[in-house]
């Protein structure tokens, strides 16, 4: 793993994240907090090597609101164990990063979508999108977010040419960095492509009342 100034990389990353999907964030003291509103969260607190005592304290503000979710990133490999009152939501997710540069010509075949600083690079076969995904640039960081493939339409290098061309038009606007947080599924592609692990993401939730009844 590679840890340049994780706590910067972490922040570049929550607020592009934030931006990518266009919801509210906002850092208080070191707690940095995403109202992602989806994907079975409304809530989303990220800490960076969290301290016990912080991490403690960030868990009891959740402990009793599955919907609220607690990501911590480090760069320790081993496993981490719940917060008193929480319940592991996602692990196996990592902070990857690459440095960006225009490389070959441009992917045939993707349709790009320029939102301000954000782009939604798209591919298409017929009337159906078979792959997609966005980039949101701030300064030198540039920041992925929901690369996927439709499952009628994988392994036949769609993702890879979403990902050059979000990665080429980036760098075209300025930035050097890229950074992206990858599922155990997807963390094979970036690999092939350049991109590096730069820390171990872990990510609890609150327990509903339900899930405390014996």
């Amino acid at each position: 793993m590679t840890t340049p100034d994780l706590p910067h990389l972490v922040d570049r990353w929550a607020e592009g994240f934030a931006r990518s999907r266009q919801v509210a964030y906002a850092r208080y003291g070191d707690v940095i907090e995403v109202e992602v509103d989806g994907g079975g969260r409304r809530l989303e607190l990220v800490l960076t090597e969290p301290a016990r005592e912080l991490l403690g304290a960030t868990a009891a503000r959740a402990a009793s609101a599955p919907d609220v979710w607690v990501t911590a990133f480090s760069v320790d490999r081993s496993e981490h164990p719940a917060p008193e009152g929480m319940r592991m939501r996602l692990d196996g997710e990592v902070l990857m990063s690459r440095a960006l540069a225009v490389d070959g010509p441009a992917p045939d075949g993707v349709d790009l979508e320029v939102h301000g600083k954000r782009l939604q690079a798209v591919v298409r076969a017929g009337d159906e999108v078979a792959a997609s995904g966005w980039v949101t640039v701030l300064g030198e960081h540039a920041i992925v977010d929901r690369v996927g493939t439709a499952p009628a339409h994988r392994r036949r290098g769609h993702a890879s040419r979403v990902m050059s061309a979000l990665e080429r038009w980036a760098c075209e606007n300025g930035a050097r960095t890229g950074l992206l947080a990858a599922s155990p599924e997807g963390q094979a592609l970036y690999a092939s492509l350049g991109w590096d692990v730069t820390a171990r993401m872990t990510t609890w939730c609150g327990r509903s009342e339900a899930q405390d009844t014996p």
